[in-house]
């Protein structure tokens, strides 16, 4: 982010906005750091936290972040249709703006009043109801972290990653991938990307295989890994497959071949 580099240069700029770990790479990006440098240039920042919740502890707070959004489907297991969430920080609350404004974000929803007014708290960020099928969904799966220590889980998430990577650079040397995600444990989030020209057919032979990957265009195989239940044999399992299918060139087949609208 170059914008804390040059203040005098972005002094128009009113909000950042960031994924904290990129969807496609999964490198993370120093909270911190960057909303330090946001502030000081005089912007405020909206964190994107889709790859982050769930996979690791996330200190908005200790950050000094002033907004984060994310959504329930990925690492918190939601599934899909789970709802998203918004962060708003306390200092914040007084001054911010929901535009989209609706019934659950009213002070009294139930006084029926014509004029809206705004809830005191983080609540004036709701709309409407929810979809109420993917908010239970949501909520059951949540209860699979009760009593889960989160520094523990980002350890198991270092693991499960940096074997990964050392199987991967062991077991597919000279078969055309590269790594796309970094080595180093702090600069990344929950997952590792590998490249090959032929990824999206691979990825296909993978799903084949019951080993859920996905592609992101141009080249990227993209293995993301939700600690709370993944676990280390899966790990030699899906570089195993991984392996035979670019030995036997499993994945240049018709089937695998042919682009479909999700990747």
């Amino acid at each position: 982010m170059r914008m804390a580099h040059r203040q005098t240069r972005y002094a128009d700029v009113a909000i950042v906005s960031l994924t904290h770990v990129n969807y496609k790479s999964g490198k993370r990006y120093d909270m911190e750091a960057v909303t330090r440098k946001a502030h000081a240039a005089g912007a405020l920042v909206v964190w994107d936290l889709c790859h982050s919740a769930g996979a690791m502890p996330v200190a908005l707070n200790a950050c000094q972040a002033d907004f984060a959004v994310g959504c329930g489907y990925k690492y918190l297991n939601g599934g899909p249709g789970a709802p998203a969430f918004v962060f708003v920080a306390k200092r914040h609350l007084v001054d911010v703006r929901q535009p989209l404004t609706g019934w659950h974000g009213h002070a009294t929803p139930f006084a029926f009043e014509h004029e809206y007014s705004p809830h005191a708290a983080i609540d004036r960020m709701l709309t409407g109801t929810a979809p109420q099928l993917g908010l239970i969904a949501l909520e059951s799966a949540l209860t699979a972290f009760d009593g889960v220590d989160l520094d523990s889980l980002r350890a198991k998430s270092v693991e499960l990653c940096e074997l990964f990577i050392r199987l991967a650079d062991q077991e597919l040397d000279g078969l055309g991938c590269a790594l796309a995600t970094p080595r180093e444990a702090s600069e990344r989030g929950s997952q590792v990307s590998l490249a090959h020209e032929a990824g999206y057919a691979i990825v296909q032979a993978l799903i084949a295989r019951n080993i859920i990957g996905d592609f992101r265009a141009p080249d990227i195989m993209r293995f993301g890994f939700a600690p709370l239940y993944v676990r280390y044999v899966d790990i030699w399992d899906a570089i195993a497959a991984l392996k035979d299918i670019l030995t036997t060139r499993a994945w240049d087949a018709p089937k695998f071949l042919s682009r479909k609208s999700v990747t």
